[in-house]
């Protein structure tokens, strides 16, 4: 067992929704994308089914959990491309392969949770919205103001109300990370035109990834992961903090299998293996695999990404 370093204080937490109920043990895991040290479990409510860290660091320390070369934050080049022929277009279009979709809306001003170093933000702008962002790094959030963005350097729940509602609010790979979910999900109510949208793309405990790998699965992504849901505790969660589901599907994307697959290998010293993964993740040979792997696994709900649009209550 591997000891938690002395720069993360851990606490226990109880079930956000406020369930009272036992908790089951899931799995225990540890850190795999930066191989930082800590063992760490997940348990689920046996009332409503949402899986949680827990213990779990501390909002103060799980800093130590997220370094500078943590992904998302060196990512400072637009990862989206608006230039794509007509063609291209309409085969993603119909493989159903758009990683982030949006509802068909009038353009207007969209926040971005957790908006790293603003990838997605430019790509929004040249789109045609006007884009605020939030970000907890300092590092990401100074350089995704270097590209013109407004974005606040703080925690999601500590936020600055807007001067005038978002028509859509988007939270790609965000509300696992947050320490207290249905707080901010409640929060967001208030920064919502009335008739706008609230989109979120979060991992699936239910993935064939978790199935197979266990606590290896990418998805897991321990301590950093703090909550892990599923269709039902996500609806569940969502309705709990007075917002009405519109749509819900899993996309069309391999990574979190290949991924975890990549993990398993390295963890067994298999070279071979970790070739192969290697090679099925990031080879252009494999492209046509990783498309045909992708259509599979969203069309039977095991991608492990789930994505729902949302809009307020109207019972709140």
């Amino acid at each position: 067992m591997q000891e938690i370093p002395n720069e993360v204080m851990l606490e226990d937490v109880e079930c956000p929704n406020g369930c009272n109920s036992e908790d089951v043990f899931v799995l225990s895991g540890q850190d795999m994308l930066h191989g930082l040290p800590g063992l760490y479990s997940i348990y689920r409510c046996s009332q409503c089914g949402l899986e949680r860290t827990t213990p779990r660091p501390t909002a103060s320390t799980i800093g130590y959990y997220y370094p500078d070369n943590y992904a998302p934050y060196q990512n400072s080049a637009t990862s989206f491309s608006n230039k794509r022929s007509r063609f291209k277009r309409g085969v993603i279009s119909f493989l159903g392969l758009n990683s982030r979709k949006l509802p068909s809306i009038p353009l207007g001003r969209m926040l971005e949770i957790g908006c790293a170093s603003g990838a997605y933000m430019e790509h929004a702008r040249q789109l045609g919205w006007v884009v605020d962002g939030v970000e907890f790094s300092k590092s990401a959030a100074e350089v995704a103001r270097a590209k013109g963005f407004n974005v606040q350097n703080c925690a999601v729940e500590e936020m600055d109300p807007p001067l005038a509602p978002y028509e859509i609010i988007v939270a790609w790979m965000v509300l696992e990370h947050l320490h207290r979910p249905v707080e901010v999900l409640q929060k967001l109510r208030s920064m919502i035109a009335p008739s706008g949208y609230l989109v979120i793309l979060v991992p699936d405990m239910h993935s064939l990834s978790r199935k197979i790998f266990k606590g290896r699965s990418y998805d897991n992504h321990l301590p950093a992961h703090l909550f892990h849901f599923s269709k039902k505790s996500l609806v569940h969660t969502l309705e709990k903090a007075g917002w009405s589901i519109t749509k819900i599907f899993w996309q069309r994307n391999a990574n979190t299998l290949l991924w975890s697959f990549q993990y398993w290998a390295e963890d067994n010293k298999n070279k071979f293996l970790i070739n192969i993964a290697k090679w099925m993740r990031v080879s252009n040979e494999a492209k046509f695999l990783r498309l045909a792997l992708a259509v599979t696994l969203g069309f039977t709900r095991q991608s492990g990404r789930i994505e729902v649009w949302a809009q307020q209550s109207i019972n709140n």
